[in-house]
């Protein structure tokens, strides 16, 4: 196996940390300019969209965790796309939709980051949008890992003329090395530069985006385009791990996951849950099926969730009692498990921005699905989304069941962790309800575990669901871990030894005495990112 290294930077200055580097060095360069956070974001988002077209873009939707450094404030931005004012219930298709222009919910990117500059940036749209132009009319090239993305959809891709003719070249995948080229991506943002990020919705580009709509079956329409998704600002999700504080992203996000994740594991020592020992493995993989089978179970409707008297996920009585159980279950199997220690004891994209001004911004991008709907926007050149999937099709109660203008049910958790008060941490990572758990492994090595942020990026990672299925990186967790797990009932699959699927944390330490005083941008090695920051 070889071992990968996380990329990592130092600065005083600020730093940006996201996976591409090519979205990394612009988003470096505009705070180098004199750019702040949220100009920076609104940067490196566009240009995601062009050199990490798999995973987000404009016909998506973005969720952030933004903290205002001056005002002393947090917040959630919620960016939830939107489900299609013309569908109809009555003709609720019997398995979700995946594919194509139906598959499609309204695009919320575009007001996200509209909304996110007009508040709070300080440089024009045209000047942040302008990199991502010329990435997309030069070309980048291809990675290992977009290769392989573009190869696994490329039945799909074949079916649309513009994805067929910039990602295949005569039916097969762009080589790696190939230069790849986004022509109609670059005609669409010129227009957005000159003419605002509203033509997207009410201007001449939204006009296109409905006829392409009508050609090829699709469900939106100028009501809905004019219907502009401006994102809401919604409280944070605030508790505490041990002597930190941990700020989330509430409903439809699900920092509720992370936050009964660690509110479990605070029950337990920091010798307890040492992530090389079979014992604190176990730990943690109960609490992630534990804590998943309940976000199952309790829903929320995100528009009342802070009205309510009380919220079992996040409350650390009911975390407890899931201990409990959790110790109970080891108990049962302790004369399996081997070396216990004494009693003492998606695909998505994330890219986290600080500024010299300590301004945070942490935002999760997806189009759900690698390459979405597998369609592009004719003429265009972006990735339709599939957010259409995200919804409940069964049960009529559900907060996020499928019905006109109703939000999709997100995994997404960026997060600051904070220490007295301040930002310490800024994390966040794809991998739909991978997320919270790819998360909490890092959080745990970092404060429990006392390791460097890079390595608490870079060790071993494992995910298992509500129904104990478990997804864990081959040769990199001991024959005794791995044997652990399986006595104690989990389905074991084993994924590559820095799996894509089990996350893609980007992370930014805080200046503090731990890191000399700067900024410390980490991104992880299991995608093709970078960490960089101002000179």
């Amino acid at each position: 196996m070889k071992t990968k290294t996380a990329p990592v930077h130092r600065s005083k200055n600020g730093m940006v940390s996201s996976a591409s580097s090519q979205a990394t060095e612009i988003g470096a360069d505009i705070l180098a300019r004199g750019g702040n956070a949220f100009d920076a974001a609104t940067a490196v988002s566009y240009c995601l969209g062009v050199t990490e077209p798999q995973a987000s873009g404009i016909g998506g939707q973005s969720m952030g965790v933004v903290y205002l450094a001056k005002e002393k404030r947090y917040f959630a931005l919620d960016g939830s796309s939107i489900a299609p004012y013309h569908f109809q219930p009555n003709e609720m298709p019997k398995t979700p939709l995946k594919l194509g222009l139906k598959a499609t919910t309204l695009p919320s990117t575009p007001a996200f980051y509209g909304y996110l500059l007009d508040n709070y940036g300080t440089l024009s749209f045209k000047e942040l949008v302008e990199p991502a132009i010329n990435v997309a009319t030069k070309g980048f090239p291809v990675t290992p890992l977009i290769h392989a993305l573009i190869d696994r959809s490329k039945e799909d891709l074949k079916n649309d003329p513009q994805a067929n003719k910039n990602f295949l070249k005569e039916g097969k995948p762009l080589s790696v090395g190939d230069i790849l080229t986004q022509p109609e991506m670059a005609r669409l943002m010129k227009r957005m530069a000159e003419k605002g990020w509203q033509d997207f919705y009410t201007g001449e580009i939204g006009k296109e985006i409905v006829a392409d709509m009508r050609a090829r079956d699709g469900l939106l329409t100028t009501e809905d385009l004019s219907q502009i998704p401006v994102p809401i600002e919604r409280h944070v999700l605030e508790g505490k791990y041990r002597k930190y504080g941990i700020v989330t992203f509430p409903p439809p996000g699900a920092g509720r996951v992370l936050m009964q994740i660690l509110n479990i594991l605070e029950n337990f020592t920091e010798e307890d849950i040492d992530l090389d020992s079979p014992y604190g493995n176990l730990i943690l993989a109960l609490a992630f099926q534990l804590t998943l089978r309940d976000r199952k179970r309790m829903p929320q409707n995100p528009d009342i969730y802070f009205q309510q008297a009380t919220r079992k996920m996040t409350d650390k009585k009911y975390s407890r009692e899931v201990t409990e159980n959790i110790r109970i279950i080891i108990e049962k199997y302790s004369e399996t498990i081997t070396h216990l220690p004494p009693e003492t004891s998606g695909e998505t994209t994330h890219f986290s921005v600080a500024d010299r001004e300590g301004n945070i911004v942490a935002v999760t991008q997806s189009i759900e699905l690698v390459f979405g709907a597998k369609r592009t926007a004719q003429g265009l050149g972006f990735f339709y989304n599939n957010y259409m999937s995200a919804f409940e099709y069964k049960d009529r109660t559900h907060p996020y069941y499928l019905l006109p203008g109703n939000k999709p049910w997100s995994s997404v958790a960026p997060t600051i962790v904070t220490s007295r008060k301040k930002p310490l941490l800024v994390l966040g990572s794809p991998g739909s309800e991978r997320i919270s758990t790819a998360l909490s492994q890092v959080i745990l090595r970092y404060l429990d575990g006392k390791q460097d942020l890079s390595k608490a990026i870079e060790e071993p990672r494992f995910h298992t669901s509500d129904l104990k299925k478990m997804q864990l990186e081959k040769k990199r967790f001991s024959k005794e871990i791995e044997k652990t797990f399986e006595e104690t009932g989990f389905d074991i699959r084993r994924r590559g030894s820095y799996s894509f699927y089990l996350g893609c944390v980007q992370g930014i330490e805080m200046p503090n005495k731990r890191n000399g005083y700067q900024f410390y941008g980490v991104a992880d090695p299991r995608r093709d990112g970078s960490a960089k920051g101002p000179e």
